[in-house]
């Protein structure tokens, strides 16, 4: 089986998945090769984020498809894709390398969008979307390591500046301590003393 890895350099999805702040709905990932070239650049939506879409696009007649699309989606427990075409003659034309479905015109998809069912993004749904997304695109099946630059004291600097005078509840779910666990491993106990040193 190949392994991939997903590089990810943004404060708002480690905020997240730290535990610091609820987590994001969307992410545009990088996923490389084992000989760190990149394979393919997607972005990722959750259920969290694309409910507010349904409410800004409810009325607008030209978004029905799209709608639709969504309203599917989130009474669903599936993945889904939505996939981006440009025209032929656009300045920027494009089509992407990987197997996807063509349009009416015989043109693959610029780029794609896949939207996961997980309220927001955790270090599970990475992996578990990035492993959809290549099996259904690239035909091969693949075990996925997540790459992060961002420690826990620098995402804590980066949110307190961010957000000065913010008032900050921090609790730390099951699933975020044991998600952690397993991405630092170490013991679960370990990783809630962690988090709760460095959210004094």
């Amino acid at each position: 089986m190949r392994k991939l890895y997903v590089k990810t350099e943004s404060y708002n999805l480690w905020w997240g998945i730290y535990g610091i702040c609820n987590k994001t709905g969307w992410e545009d990932l990088d996923v490389y090769d084992e000989n760190d070239n990149k394979l393919v650049s997607f972005c990722l939506n959750t259920k969290d984020y694309l409910r507010e879409a349904v409410e800004e696009l409810k009325d607008d007649p030209e978004e029905a498809e799209f709608l639709e699309a969504l309203e599917r989606y989130l009474t669903d427990n599936e993945i889904y894709y939505w996939y981006y075409y440009k025209t032929q003659n656009s300045e920027n034309f494009y089509e992407v390398e990987y197997s996807a479905p063509i349009n009416e015109d015989g043109i693959k998809p610029s780029f794609t969008d896949l939207w996961h069912p997980d309220e927001g993004i955790g270090l599970s749904t990475i992996k578990t979307a990035v492993q959809a997304f290549i099996k259904k695109h690239f035909s091969f099946d693949c075990e996925v390591d997540i790459i992060c630059n961002i420690s826990l004291e620098e995402a804590w600097k980066a949110y307190n500046e961010h957000f000065k005078n913010r008032p900050l509840e921090v609790s730390f779910a099951d699933e975020l301590v044991s998600e952690l666990s397993e991405y630092w491993k170490k013991p679960k106990e370990d990783v809630l003393q962690i988090l709760k040193s460095s959210a004094k």
